[in-house]
């Protein structure tokens, strides 16, 4: 029997007994059976570009519409509805009025993100004859807005789109006193594009996944031999989350010409071994590392990469060095916090950027903020083993088939750690990412 309250209002009533182990309180219940500290699961929504149903249209739907609208089914149906009574009107199809145009998301901003236009509107010519200048130029930045209860989901933690989101946008047309655009030119979103893939991780506050890149070709894990120190431990997080979404990755090691410590360049030559390319150059002094850079800007060229890593160990530098013609009121510097040792943040927000290494000679890059936690989100502890190379090739010769690989009795790749078969600092990584992520 549980214990009688002498509450006023649920005098009478026996409380639940404990149950054991397991405290009570908000969210116990979500709590894994592993111990109270396990972490809770979360959905992954990897589903939504999973199915190639990511593509969503929104240049029907109202703002009414849109306040009454749960599911997808609905959606169905309100634009059914629409086509079959012609009441277009009601529902927003008035927007059609616009141009209409494609482009790539290169920056995602609180309530608006901004968009690089592909192409230029088609020549329009005026009652007189005379030809209308196009509303905006190829490659030119425009501002792009969402409607309705589509804010929701460009505020907070998540948002709608991605830096690499391939995206249409219709311009409305910009005509007297009271034109709400009449301030400057901007989209309002309609189209979605599915995406090829993209690389995400588990926000820091664990209630959401975030997006930090769309449609990419490889991640490049940006650190630095000193100040803020080499750590490996980010790396391999970085690594493991490139893994899984089937992503190419390399390391890129900054301040090169500030030395390396033994065990940090032991640890280098285990990712080579591992087919990581690690490519090491020095922003501060460049010619020094000519050769380097030649080598990551062979690997960059013709594609679109995502830099990632902790504040302060040069991604806005190097890429200054890639291209000395970038825009340097975009891509701002930091310095090292003389109290904590580490960077300090000067990218707010993910944004991709176009550099030119010689006529004809170009890529994409998206620039994320310096980040000091990163969780990926695509795994879980029963698969992470297989986005370490080494791990991978030890699974089934265990003495358990659910082995954890962290303190079972013959247990191959513990043994393997032992016979300096692999790198401890490698397999402390892994039991350090296990404890963190969901069963």
């Amino acid at each position: 029997m549980g214990r009688r309250s002498h509450s006023k209002k649920s005098a009478g009533r026996d409380q639940a007994p404990k149950s054991r182990g397991f405290d009570r309180g908000h969210g116990s219940h979500h709590r894994q059976r592993g111990g109270r500290d396990a972490p809770r699961t979360m959905g992954s929504g990897r589903g939504r570009t999973d199915d190639a149903t990511r593509t969503k249209d929104f240049s029907r739907l109202g703002d009414e519409a849109l306040y009454d609208i749960n599911r997808t089914e609905k959606r169905a149906e309100v634009e059914k509805r629409v086509e079959t009574t012609g009441d277009a009107q009601k529902f927003g199809a008035r927007l059609l009025s616009g141009t209409i145009g494609a482009g790539v998301v290169v920056e995602v901003r609180k309530g608006n993100f901004l968009t690089r236009m592909l192409t230029a509107p088609d020549q329009e010519l005026a009652a007189d004859g005379s030809v209308i200048p196009p509303r905006w130029k190829n490659n030119e930045i425009m501002r792009t807005i969402v409607r309705g209860m589509l804010q929701q989901f460009d505020l907070g933690l998540s948002s709608l789109v991605a830096p690499g989101d391939n995206v249409e946008v219709v311009v409305p047309p910009q005509s007297g006193e009271q034109d709400l655009f009449q301030a400057g030119l901007h989209g309002i979103l309609t189209k979605v594009l599915a995406r090829r893939n993209e690389f995400r991780r588990v926000h820091p506050s664990g209630r959401a996944i975030q997006t930090l890149a769309a449609n990419i070709d490889r991640v490049v894990v940006v650190s630095s031999a000193g100040e803020p120190e080499f750590r490996p431990g980010f790396v391999d997080r970085v690594l493991a989350c490139a893994a899984s979404s089937g992503l190419a990755a390399a390391l890129v090691l900054n301040k090169a010409d500030l030395g390396l410590k033994p065990d940090d360049a032991e640890l280098l030559r285990v990712y080579e071994s591992l087919g990581v390319p690690v490519i090491r150059v020095s922003a501060r002094d460049p010619e020094s590392t000519a050769e380097e850079f030649t080598r990551l800007k062979a690997m960059l060229a013709g594609g679109r990469s995502v830099l990632t890593g902790h504040s302060g160990v040069g991604k806005s530098s190097l890429m200054r060095v890639l291209d000395p013609n970038l825009d340097l009121e975009i891509v701002k510097t930091g310095e090292i916090s003389t109290q904590t040792g580490k960077g300090k943040h000067t990218t707010t927000h993910a944004r991709l950027f176009q550099l030119t290494f010689a006529p004809g000679v170009d890529c994409e890059v998206i620039d994320t903020p310096g980040v000091r936690e990163f969780t990926p989100a695509d795994s879980d502890r029963r698969n992470l083993w297989g986005w370490f190379p080494e791990i991978a090739k030890l699974q089934g010769q265990c003495a358990f088939p659910d082995c954890t690989h962290i303190v079972e009795k013959g247990c191959a790749v513990l043994a393997a750690v032992a016979a300096g078969k692999i790198h401890p600092r490698r397999h402390r990584s892994y039991v350090r990412i296990f404890e963190t992520l969901p069963s």
